[in-house]
């Protein structure tokens, strides 16, 4: 399976990202990182599945993060 990987910078809050690490049982900060993000997408996906299969979408329905 190919992936887009691409190296960013970022200012992130290191407390975040050591307890992220220990939360997720990731060994390096990178891998903490990719998990939550896979995580948050996770997340959006169920969410709209759980929308779709209840019949609450509208156009002026909010999507809450």
């Amino acid at each position: 399976m190919k992936t887009n990987v691409k190296r960013k910078n970022y200012y992130l809050d290191e407390r975040k990202i050591k307890r992220a690490k220990a939360i997720l049982g990731a060994s390096t900060e990178t891998q903490a990182i990719d998990a939550a993000l896979d995580l948050v997408v996770f997340r959006r996906e169920i969410l709209d599945s759980l929308e779709k299969v209840a019949g609450n979408r509208s156009p002026d329905h909010p999507r809450a993060i």
